[in-house]
Order: structure tokens, then sequence, then C-alpha cells
């Protein structure tokens, strides 16, 4: 009797910290909001040289960054083992000194498709590996908690894969059906990992890819972040948008980006790492 009592004050004491975190980022009608700044090779098909490409993808990720760091908010930053490895790892590092950034892995190389068990295990490890090597000397190691697959990269034979790495989650920006009607992170069945629904609204899924697939312009894309905002802030929910430095890094996507940034700062959102938003949901 007294070890269900203690179990259930425990899962109270958990319920109640999630419903007091949601309470507190929802004070003043404001909402938490997890921007996940997804950082991608460019297309080698674009014709560009090396140069210019490297040269776009470091501006274009660096484009997005400065908006959130000149306000200290907090982001997600998922790097692909590539990048981490041979691509860039000095920005990487760079990256990952800053208190108000979480480095997460998203697949071993942009692109990648759908392989078997032995293959997804093989380059999870080393994704993980490689954004995980990429830290100063001397300075404080970290742990990888999160993985953003590749689209169409990733299916449930991974499933295991996430346990045995100990990855406390993965991004789901891809609408898996156990997201359906979720705003928040929650435990895939059978499995220890979390899933984080990325968040959707009247225009379809806060993932500009698929808004740039939808045919918004910037101008939309930005009404739809905004009339997510308002809506998850109307109900104290958290909301969690995906941006790419190819797609949004430059252009007019880039500036509603800007805007909705200074939108949400003005309305007084509390900017959350995809890890905290997670822990908060834990036990739930």
């Amino acid at each position: 009797m007294k070890l269900m009592k203690m179990l259930f004050f425990a899962m109270l004491a958990c319920l109640i910290a999630q419903q007091l975190f949601l309470c507190a980022v929802a004070e003043d009608g404001s909402s938490a909001i997890n921007l996940i700044v997804k950082m991608e090779s460019s297309p080698q098909s674009d014709g560009k040289s090396q140069a210019d490409r490297e040269n776009l993808e470091m501006n274009t990720t660096t484009n997005l960054l400065n908006e959130v760091d000149s306000r200290k908010s907090n982001v997600t930053i998922s790097v692909t083992g590539d990048i981490a490895n041979k691509l860039y790892p000095l920005y990487v590092t760079m990256l990952g000194t800053k208190n108000n950034h979480e480095l997460i892995m998203g697949g071993m190389s942009s692109g990648e498709q759908l392989a078997s068990f032995e293959d997804q295990d093989a380059r999870m490890r080393k994704s993980k590996k490689y954004v995980e090597d990429d830290y100063v000397c001397g300075g404080k190691q970290f742990q990888v908690a999160g993985y953003l697959p590749q689209p169409g990269s990733f299916n449930q034979s991974g499933y295991k894969i996430m346990d045995d790495l100990g990855l406390l989650y993965m991004v789901d920006d891809a609408g898996l059906p156990e997201s359906e009607g979720k705003v928040m992170p929650y435990q895939m069945d059978g499995f220890a990992f979390y899933v984080v629904p990325v968040s959707t609204g009247s225009e379809g899924r806060m993932w500009d890819a698929a808004a740039k697939e939808a045919g918004l312009n910037g101008t939309q894309w930005y009404d739809s972040l905004v009339g997510k905002f308002d809506d998850a802030s109307a109900k104290g929910e958290p909301m969690i948008a995906v941006f790419t430095n190819t797609v949004s890094g430059s252009g007019e996507y880039l500036d509603a980006y800007k805007k909705f940034v200074e939108y949400a700062s003005d309305k007084g959102a509390s900017f959350v790492t995809t890890n905290k938003l997670v822990e908060s949901a834990k036990g739930a």
C-alpha cells in the first residue's frame, strides 16, 4: 500500500510539473516555442562551385541563428554526420559552445534514403558520434539527445536503434499516425524514446520545406506561422516548427522567418529547446 501511494504521488508530481510548465509559458497569452534549425547541404545539381555551395550553406544557417542568438533565445540545431565530421566541424563545434543551442543529429548525410536495419544502425551510430565529437578540447562534452531523420529515411525498424543508442527523442516532421491530434511530446508505445510532433496549422505542418512544396509564398508562410502561434498561445500549447537553411536561410522565406521570430518575441513567447520540451512531458 505504501508503495502504491508513493507511485501515485510521483505520477501526480510529474503531471503537476508539466502543467506548471505549460501554464508558465502561457502566461500573458504567450506560448512556448521550440524552433528547430535544420542545417542541410545544398544539392550538387544546382550548378554552383564547391566554394559557393559552402558559403551558401554557412551563410544561410548563420542567417537563421543570428535572429535567435541576438535575442539569446533557445534553439535546437540539427546537423548531419557529414556536416559535423568533414564539411564544417569547426563551425558545428562553435555552435555547440553557445548555451542557448542544443545540437541534435539529422542523419548521416542530406537526402539519404531508407536502408536496411543494419545500415540504419551503422549510420545513426556514426552520426551521433560525429556530432558529439564536435566540442572544444578541454570543454564540456555533451550527449546527443535527439534525432531528426531525413525525409523517407527512417521507419519502424529504426525504433529499436533509438533505444539502443539511448536517444531521448525523435522529431516527427513527417506526420506519423501516432502523432495525429498530439501537441506535446509523447512516448512511443513499446519503446523508451519520445516523439516530438511538429505543429500543424491551417496551412499544414510548421515545416518550411512542406510549406514550400505546398506552394506557399513568403507572406502566406508567415501568416501560417503567426496563425499557429496565436492559436497555440490561446490554448496554452507549445508550438514546434522546423526551419531549413536551404529553404528559409535566404529570400522571402528568410523575411518570413525574421518577422515571425520578432512577432513571437514581442508577444512574450518562451523559446525552449526540444530537450526541455520533452523533459517537461516525461512521466505525464
